[in-house]
């Protein structure tokens, strides 16, 4: 790949109830991200998020509506060349992220450049954990203001429709993700699948290598033996979208 001058990104946080882990996950971003403007998109928290975001600098705008308006809203704020979605649980370790994906990026094959976890053999799908676009590629994205979770589905659609792949970082981010304490978290899943317009069978089968992959990434023999049965529970999740995917995110945290 041929060497080119980084842009710097805007970076965008979608938060809700994030105090945990958003200090940790802004400071990796000072030490390890070159960027434009931190710009956060909060669910209206209630325990002092948005005071932690404006204290260290970000622009934080509050929103009511659901995962799908504050990801749309994220992109509209935002006025660089790139973007640098990043989640409010994530910590970067790895300083030369946006180096490497703006010289993918150069290539005009590339939509989406996606930083992985810390260890992880196992590279796929299109998280927003550490996942940096050109602006320009997703300003016409378009999905539910009100939905909570599967918002991924609308943009591995659009690159889809415009022929562009998705290229992986290793070693990018350390995952210490405060929603998979939730005890439904897969049928939570299975009915955000269930929830959007099409394309549910192919979800569906291609569900079943994810969740594998995911507990080999773990490292743990339990988690993997565990597989089959987290992939019963996300199909009862999409059977009973009604029961399991009316949660709001902000119920996580009561459970």
């Amino acid at each position: 790949m041929s060497e080119v001058k980084t842009k710097p990104p805007d970076v965008l946080i979608r938060t809700f109830n994030s105090a945990e882990t958003v200090k940790l996950c802004l400071k990796s971003i000072h030490d390890n991200i070159p960027f434009n403007r931190i710009i956060v998109a909060d669910h209206n928290s209630t325990d002092g998020t948005a005071e932690i975001a404006r204290s260290m600098g970000a622009e934080v705008h509050s929103e009511e509506l659901g995962l799908g308006y504050a990801t749309k809203m994220l992109i509209r704020e935002s006025i660089s060349e790139y973007v640098l979605f990043v989640d409010g649980d994530v910590e970067v370790i790895r300083p030369d992220f946006v180096d490497v994906s703006t010289r993918y990026l150069n290539d005009r094959t590339t939509g989406a450049v996606v930083g992985c976890g810390r260890n992880h053999d196992f590279l796929y799908g299109l998280p927003l954990g550490l996942t940096m676009f050109r602006r320009r590629d997703i300003l016409d994205i378009n999905m539910p203001d009100v939905i909570q979770g599967r918002e991924t589905y609308y943009l591995q659609e659009l690159l889809r429709a415009k022929s562009l792949n998705v290229r992986y970082v290793r070693d990018a981010i350390v995952h210490r993700s405060t929603y998979r304490r939730y005890r439904a978290w897969p049928e939570w899943q299975g009915a955000q699948i269930r929830m959007t317009p099409g394309r549910h069978i192919r979800q569906l089968a291609y569900a079943i290598p994810i969740i594998y992959m995911m507990h080999l990434n773990s490292r743990s023999v339990r988690n993997y033996l565990y597989s089959p049965i987290f992939y019963i529970k996300l199909l009862s999740g999409y059977l009973n979208p009604g029961k399991f995917g009316s949660f709001d995110r902000r119920d996580f945290s009561r459970r």
